[in-house]
């Protein structure tokens, strides 16, 4: 099995390099940590990963934006949203606009970055 490439946006470096760490120490060897959306955007148009993890809430832009511009350059990348922001509505839009999760950071974030893992080890077997 190919180890997946993993793209993560998250203008919060604390999260994000937690997020980061935990992947790598579930062996997931190809993560990328980005603190810019046009960062990320730059480097899916040159690689597209196997996975999109973002934050909702990304500065100058919100998720919608970075599902629909990833959405366009990488159509097939599924795009995790594992946020701060803990909002039932925005949560329902994300997904019928193709968004593949949506996982609210909980105080305690280990648990909230198991349950990420698990979902993404659940959607990278079921597209072998």
């Amino acid at each position: 099995m190919k180890d997946p490439v993993i793209f993560i946006v998250d203008t919060n470096p604390v999260h994000g390099n937690m997020v980061k760490y935990q992947l790598s120490a579930r062996k997931f060897s190809s993560v990328w940590l980005f603190t810019s959306v046009e960062e990320c955007l730059y480097r899916i148009r040159k690689q597209s990963p196997d996975f999109l993890i973002t934050e909702y809430d990304l500065g100058n832009y919100r998720g919608e934006d970075l599902l629909r511009m990833a959405s366009k350059i990488s159509p097939l990348t599924p795009v995790l949203f594992f946020t701060s922001f803990e909002d039932p509505a925005i949560a329902e839009r994300l997904l019928a606009e193709g968004a593949k999760d949506y996982i609210v950071k909980t105080g305690r974030i280990e648990p909230s970055i198991a349950e990420l893992i698990r979902n993404m080890e659940f959607l990278h077997s079921e597209t072998r």
